[in-house]
């Protein structure tokens, strides 16, 4: 048997404590952007079949677990798997197509900033994980939903909830790595539009530049109008229009 990597997630320590005869699948849920100031919430569901996964990452040759597996990227991709907040931006991004090719399905759900205002985290939460198994819905009843954290916003009845998840199973360390990688990218396309806030490089999320242009020029249209980042402000501004602003200037 090859020698594992350090990294608990690609170890397998949550997916091991499965019983396979009871559940055929499992389903890895994370999120990103909970604690950002702009930008959608992402919650992320990869789907893998449980026996298949075990067996490709602890007791077979990968050249040799049946056709599917002679179609995977090399195996030691997946010893990579772990924390998307502990992977650098270039290894995220090479291990986004890997966990698609390895899953049995996958979906992404976004909750924009105005439905977060309206919802508040908790619900958002729900909303997105709906979207998110939505192209999963015929194998949720068969599965068993790993979460992320320590509380159960699903509403399902098989669910099992992690504190840091994203460490200790290869499934939700999936969901963790998808979402973060898509949501990195639509915030760097929305920097294009709202420049002043260094979007492509803080993603949302509080820092010195980005709290800077929030005192000096207001809220965007994609900022979380209900955060308490808001209280803080020296004025309350209308929402800017990029378009408009660049014609001032």
């Amino acid at each position: 048997m090859r020698k594992l990597s350090l990294s608990l997630a690609a170890q397998l320590h949550v997916e091991r404590e499965i019983d396979s005869n009871k559940y055929r699948f499992v389903i890895g849920v994370d999120e990103v952007g909970r604690g950002s100031w702009a930008g959608p919430l992402c919650v992320g569901a990869v789907l893998y079949d449980l026996k298949h996964l075990l067996g490709f990452m602890t007791e077979k040759d990968a050249d040799t677990f049946g056709v599917e597996s002679q179609k995977l990227p090399n195996y030691s991709e997946y010893l990579r798997v772990n924390d998307s907040k502990k992977l650098s931006p270039r290894l995220r991004a090479s291990l986004e197509q890997p966990i698609k090719a390895l899953a049995n399905g996958y979906g992404l759900g976004f909750v924009e900033p105005a439905e977060l205002d309206k919802l508040g985290m908790t619900s958002g939460l729900t909303l997105g994980l709906e979207r998110a198994l939505a192209p999963l819905r015929e194998f949720v009843g068969s599965s068993l939903l790993l979460l992320d954290g320590g509380v159960n916003f699903s509403g399902f009845p098989d669910v099992r909830t992690y504190v840091k998840g994203d460490s200790k199973s290869f499934a939700i360390a999936s969901a963790s790595i998808l979402a973060k990688v898509e949501r990195d990218a639509l915030m760097e396309r929305e920097s294009i539009h709202f420049p002043w806030y260094v979007f492509e490089k803080n993603k949302g999320y509080p820092s010195p530049a980005h709290v800077s242009a929030l005192h000096a020029i207001g809220p965007s249209q994609i900022h979380r109008k209900s955060w308490s980042y808001m209280e803080n402000l020296p004025w309350q501004m209308p929402i800017h229009n990029t378009k408009q602003l660049q014609m001032e200037f």
